[in-house]
Formats: C-alpha cells, sequence, structure tokens
C-alpha cells in the first residue's frame, strides 16, 4: 500500500510539473564579428540602401554564423543616442521588419525580426555604432518555434564606399524561449 501510495504521488507531481517545465528558457549572450556590404535595393530612395551583413559568432548557440539585413535612413531624432565624434544620426527604417538569422553548429537555425534601432557615423563616414533590438519568430531544428527577444549592440569601419563594404563586430543579448 505504501509502494502504491508513493507511485501515485510520483505521477501527481511528474503531472502536475509538466505545464512548469513545458517552455525551457534560454538566455541569449553572442559575440560576433564578420563584414557587410551595401545591396542593389533601397525600399527608400534616398541613396542608403538595404545591407547584407555576414558574421561569425561564439556563445550561446556555441560557433555560429550570422546573416543581418537592413536599411538605414538619415534621422536627427535619433542624436541623442550618438557617442561624442559620432554626428551622422540613421535610424532603421520601420516601415519593413528586417530580419536576422543565426546559425548554430548542428545547423539548427533561430530567425529574428526587428524594425527598431540607430547607427551613428562619424563626419568622415569610416567608423560606426549602433543597436538595433527585435524578437525571435521561430527557427529550425532546436529551435523549431522558439520566441523572446534580444537586443544587438555593434560597431565598425567602412572600408570601400564603393560597395558600402565594412567590419563588424557587435553583441546580442536577451531570452530565448523554447516550447
Amino acid at each position: 500500500m505504501k509502494f502504491l501510495i508513493s507511485l501515485l504521488l510520483a505521477f501527481s507531481t511528474i503531472a502536475l510539473a509538466g505545464p512548469a517545465f513545458k517552455h525551457s528558457e534560454m538566455a541569449v549572450s553572442l559575440n560576433y564579428a564578420g563584414f557587410g556590404f551595401d545591396t542593389a535595393v533601397e525600399t527608400i530612395p534616398d541613396g542608403f540602401p538595404v545591407n547584407l551583413t555576414q558574421a561569425q559568432g561564439k556563445g550561446s548557440f556555441g560557433k555560429s554564423s550570422l546573416a543581418i539585413t537592413v536599411e538605414f535612413v538619415p534621422d536627427a531624432g535619433v542624436i541623442g543616442n550618438c557617442p561624442e565624434g559620432f554626428d551622422l544620426p540613421f535610424a532603421v527604417v520601420p516601415g519593413n521588419f528586417w530580419a536576422v538569422t543565426i546559425t548554430a553548429a548542428d545547423n539548427s537555425q533561430v530567425f529574428g525580426l526587428f524594425n527598431t534601432g540607430w547607427i551613428c557615423l562619424t563626419a568622415d563616414k569610416l567608423h560606426y555604432v549602433g543597436e538595433t533590438s527585435g524578437f525571435f519568430i521561430g527557427g529550425s531544428g532546436r529551435f523549431d518555434g522558439a520566441s523572446g527577444d534580444w537586443v544587438s549592440h555593434y560597431e565598425g569601419n567602412n572600408l570601400d564606399a564603393t560597395i558600402g563594404f565594412r567590419s563588424i563586430t557587435g553583441d546580442m543579448q536577451g531570452t530565448l524561449y523554447l516550447p
């Protein structure tokens, strides 16, 4: 009888605890470095096209790779974010959801979207700093159905103005919820 009660108690505990463990939470901490370049696409015809960035990351996803799309538009309203010496303010074009894909070493992917953020350039347009924030919208493999939010800080150097080729280093912090 004591065994039966213990067994019943154990099953009840598992059944009641199940919903509490339904979603797991993963802290996202990722450092990345890579390069980017301008595309031929402009959603707002102002001479600042959509950018594509490719980087290698290290952190919560192990060794990983990132691909990021974004377009910026001149915006004096974000000048308050610019550190001293970075006098040219731009905002992320808000009329589109820009994308980030993180591919982990096991080829699982997590997908993110964003439409907020800023970038500031030096007067000579050679150096930049910025921040974007967004949310995770799923993925593939072990990240299928993931959700959450993130913020990324980055900086770099513009190296070839003819194609907008540049370097980038940055970090991403956030929370990922897995089903």
